[in-house]
């Protein structure tokens, strides 16, 4: 377990500049229809208040035109995994009984389960952010209820586990985000605390121990606060982004927890791009192989519902922005989730 101090936006930029083309970016794809590819990454937000859309970017850098899931009112804790091409989104919505979790699935023959089965929420619990991922082919769902922090896994036969805690040894929590290591069949349980300022990483072992928490020390000069944050494991590193507000102004940041324990500064991604668009609100990213050669793919949607997307190489050089509408269709984006395939 780790856990760092987010820098002032005045942290030294990245370093190198993007030199990675987004290939396609300038038109969907509408052949492919299936996603079993294991280079495919596939994604889903919210079109204004009461649908959801979903596309696919192939491993050639182009997109799938979006398609509408269905009208789900209320929508918050949007979150998704991939499972063996198969893509499963969670996520909170309105109903006339009340709150209630749904699971979508999208099989890799492009059929749609969308009644697929949740965990059971304890009477009155209101869930205010979920994350999931994937574990040796297990879906591992966190929720998060003010600051109380739990996990639910689903088994084989499709039964979910009963709902245990987390650890949170922070002064509140904000935003959640989780990350699967499939090398030693660990989950990363990623919590930003309520003030914006902190992040700490709580890694669950294959026996399901926890493994201990580490408090760094205050930093009094940090300015920029943190809103969500989302996390990735890309290779052996955790790899974590946050939308920050700094003096007003909104902006992607981006960390790796390094497998010898050590965190990189946050640093605004603009620092090694040509330009950022728009003000960030929602960000997501997922590690996705390229050539036996793992990248982070990155999408974030704005204010004003524009949506872009860039990938950061092997190198630790980022791609150009491509602006996603331009490539899958018009949508009013919100809250966002991107995945692709563990291994």
């Amino acid at each position: 377990m780790h856990s760092k101090k987010i820098r002032a936006a005045a942290t030294a930029a990245l370093v190198g500049t993007a030199a990675l083309a987004l290939a396609g970016l300038a038109q969907a794809a509408p052949a492919q229809t299936n996603a079993a590819d294991p280079y495919d990454v596939q994604l889903v937000t919210t079109d204004g208040n009461s649908s959801l859309v979903h596309t696919i970017r192939h491993g050639n850098g182009s997109w799938q035109s979006f398609g509408r899931i269905g009208d789900y009112e209320g929508v918050t804790g949007l979150t998704s995994t991939l499972v063996n091409g198969e893509e499963n989104i969670f996520f909170q919505h309105t109903t006339a009984k009340g709150r209630m979790l749904a699971h979508l699935v999208r099989h890799a023959d492009g059929t749609w389960n969308n009644d697929a089965s949740t965990p059971a929420l304890p009477g009155g619990t209101t869930v205010d952010d979920l994350a999931v991922t994937t574990v040796s082919n297990q879906i591992n769902l966190v929720r998060r209820s003010g600051n109380d922090v739990e996990l639910s896994v689903q088994g084989a036969d499709g039964s979910w586990s009963a709902w245990s805690a987390v650890p949170t040894e922070v002064e509140g929590v904000r935003s959640i985000a989780v990350a699967a290591s499939q090398e030693n069949d660990q989950l990363n349980v990623v919590e930003l605390t309520a003030d914006g300022k902190t992040v700490a990483d709580y890694g669950r072992l294959a026996d399901g121990t926890w493994t201990p928490h580490i408090v760094t020390q205050s930093n009094p000069n940090g300015i920029a606060v943190a809103t969500e944050i989302s996390a990735a494991m890309v290779g052996n590193d955790l790899q974590v982004a946050a939308v920050e507000i700094d003096r007003g102004f909104a902006g992607v940041y981006h960390t790796i927890l390094h497998t010898g324990g050590t965190w990189d500064p946050f640093r605004d991604i603009a620092g090694a791009l040509p330009s950022v668009l728009g003000s960030p609100a929602h960000v997501s990213i997922t590690n996705q192989p390229n050539g036996f050669v793992n990248e982070l793919q990155l999408a974030y949607t704005t204010t004003n519902g524009d949506m872009y997307h860039t990938i950061r190489d092997y190198y630790g050089k980022w791609a150009p922005l491509g602006n996603v509408e331009n490539a899958a269709g018009n949508v009013t984006a919100g809250q966002v989730s991107i995945a692709g395939q563990n291994f």
